[in-house]
């Protein structure tokens, strides 16, 4: 009995520590965007709610929304770079259309 009881406290300890990690890689995902200017409402407003990761969850909705109605679109589409996010003079224009 007291094995199984060292043993499930070990396992319970290595969950948390698990649990552990966990957080602290949604943390950094947690990043600010990278831009300081904004072009939309919308994309000011989920980068000042959630950074990075809200204004990707914003982005991914305009895409699925935009191949709904029958275009060819991914991120490469509008972005030059998907590591500073850098998007092309045109990308604007396309985003106000399915914002």
């Amino acid at each position: 009995m007291r094995s199984t009881l060292i043993l499930g406290t070990l396992a319970f300890a290595f969950a948390v520590g698990l649990g552990a990690g966990t957080a602290r890689a949604d943390d950094a995902e947690a990043k600010p965007c990278s831009h300081k200017t904004f072009k939309t409402k919308q994309v000011e407003a989920a980068c000042k709610s959630g950074g990075q990761k809200a204004a990707k969850s914003l982005m991914k909705k305009v895409v699925k929304k935009a191949k709904a109605a029958g275009e060819k679109i991914n991120c490469k589409t509008c972005h030059t770079s998907l590591k500073t996010f850098e998007y092309k003079p045109e990308a604007v224009e396309a985003l106000k259309k399915w914002l």
